[in-house]
């Protein structure tokens, strides 16, 4: 009732088809219907956008294009969540990924331990604190390699 009230000009007001709405604003209606005046700002805007939203005018094609588009987006935003919540495997997979690479990960670190600790076993072995030589001396040739 008020869309309309504020939406129509003042001489469409009159011929509304419900009596009731005849009687509860007829007040209303001649206060509105000053002689000589041209309609409100408001009045004019509603009765361009009234114009507008008809079907073929280019507002109302871009409007149910919108409509469309969010309508399409809820279905495939719900379906994606359906397939995610009930049919996804991927998640299995790149945890069993995750773990094999750990395993892998600490193997390589206790190979390269293993290497580091006979790199320096070695160099213990080769190491003999006798076998320096004195300042200015000459290193025995048996210490030579």
């Amino acid at each position: 009732f008020w869309l309309k009230f504020w939406c129509s000009p003042p001489s469409t007001l009159l011929l509304s088809s419900n009596p009731s709405s005849k009687r509860l604003d007829r007040k209303t209606i001649m206060s509105a219907q000053i002689e000589g005046a041209k309609p409100s700002f408001l009045s004019r805007v509603g009765a361009s956008i009234k114009g507008n939203l008809r079907p073929g005018t280019g507002l109302y094609s871009l409007g149910f294009g919108v409509a469309a588009g969010l309508a399409i987006s809820g279905v495939v935003y719900v379906g994606r969540t359906f397939s995610v919540m009930f049919f996804d495997t991927e998640y299995y997979k790149l945890q069993s990924r995750k773990r094999y690479f750990e395993k892998q990960l600490i193997f390589t670190k206790e190979q390269e331990e293993t290497q580091a600790a006979h790199y320096l076993a070695a160099m213990a072995a080769e190491y003999d604190p006798a076998a320096t030589r004195m300042p200015f001396k000459a290193l025995d040739p048996k210490y030579r390699f």
